[in-house]
């Protein structure tokens, strides 16, 4: 019989380990538990994690030099909060299972684990099609779990560059596929990445080629820009899916701002309202500010105010940076009903510092 290797806490119950024998025997095989003081006996065999926030780092560290994937066991719901932590580990993570449920949620993961990285037989296309249809949904409950996390965790992200700064706010939604952004800066330069379909499978690859961008950029944002771009349109064409994004690349020596945009999002500058219609750019000056708003956003605020965008933003642009962003989500989400509004939801505001020092170009 099969054996997985389970690391967890020495002092773990007797009630927790009948659970994880319980888990393992359902999908025929046998638990080796293993301590987290203790080393890793076989580095080849399936492996479960119950992830702890004291061995936090030790849990990233043996994820990193592992080969195979393993599972991730949250056992508590404040466990959930550890999942951001491991993001930049999800190429190495097959998924995550949950020990607070009943034993048969957390099956179908493990059995597509097995059957997927520790078996040389090919599965009948039958089999196949029933595991990933139970991988699917599972997948989208974890987002779920996460989109969650993300809202109440982090509500008005700051990050200061130099001579600027870029002040944003999201907004987990229930539609298929999402939007994510992320910054990525050297000595003169600021990248800022938005982008979104809804495809959870092109989302998932959005998510990997923004990794891959920030590994690349050493070259030159403009060129790895461009190669970010053909990558995501060619998955966007191959998986028939929707693709927008927003790409900033900011001159921190010149203030010049060169802008790449698809979609249905707008651009607020210098009192005027601009679609994403092609590229742009903006030669920027100190205390000015550039609002983005990504097509989630807008979705959303047609559908729950009956204020426009254009009319919001004249009517709100003496407001400090931080109150307009979240007079903004207040209007996006005011006649939402449950946890999520129905599209994810991103906007993003770059402002130029007073005193900023700057090249006239």
């Amino acid at each position: 019989m099969r054996e997985i290797e389970c690391v967890r806490l020495e002092n773990t119950s007797v009630l927790m380990n009948n659970y994880l024998k319980k888990l393992i025997k359902e999908v025929d095989s046998e638990v080796k538990f293993i301590d987290w003081e203790k080393p890793i006996t076989n580095p080849h065999a399936p492996l479960v994690l119950i992830a702890d926030s004291e061995y936090l780092a030790e849990l990233k560290k043996l994820v990193a030099d592992r080969e195979e994937k393993i599972i991730i066991a949250l056992n508590t719901r404040k466990d959930f909060k550890l999942v951001s932590e491991l993001k930049n580990h999800f190429t190495k993570i097959f998924g995550f299972i949950d020990l607070s449920q009943e034993v048969e949620y957390n099956v179908p993961i493990l059995k597509n684990y097995l059957n997927m990285n520790f078996t040389q037989h090919a599965l009948e296309l039958n089999k196949l099609a029933s595991d990933l249809d139970k991988v699917y949904e599972f997948t989208k409950s974890e987002l779920t779990k996460i989109k969650d996390l993300h809202d109440r965790f982090v509500k008005v992200r700051v990050d200061q560059l130099k001579g600027a700064s870029l002040t944003s706010k999201f907004m987990a939604g229930e539609k298929s596929g999402g939007e994510f952004f992320d910054i990525i800066q050297s000595e003169q330069e600021v990248l800022f990445v938005q982008a979104g379909s809804d495809s959870y499978i092109l989302s998932s690859m959005i998510l990997g080629e923004i990794e891959n961008l920030k590994e690349k950029t050493g070259t030159g944002f403009q060129n790895s820009s461009e190669k970010f771009l053909k990558v995501i349109n060619h998955h966007a064409v191959e998986n028939n899916a929707s693709l927008t994004y927003c790409m900033i690349n900011l001159n921190l020596k010149t203030l010049q701002a060169s802008l790449i945009v698809k979609g249905k999002g707008q651009v607020f500058y210098q009192n005027e309202l601009i679609s994403f219609e092609g590229p742009m750019k903006l030669n920027l000056k100190p205390k000015e500010r550039v609002v983005f708003v990504s097509e989630g956003s807008m979705k959303n605020l047609e559908m729950s105010s009956k204020v426009t965008t254009k009319k919001f933003f004249h009517d709100n642009q003496t407001m400090t940076t931080k109150d307009l962003v979240n007079e903004f989500f207040f209007e996006v989400s005011r006649n939402k009903f449950g946890n999520f509004l129905v599209y994810d939801a991103l906007m993003t505001v770059l402002e130029i510092e007073e005193n900023v020092l700057y090249q006239l170009s």
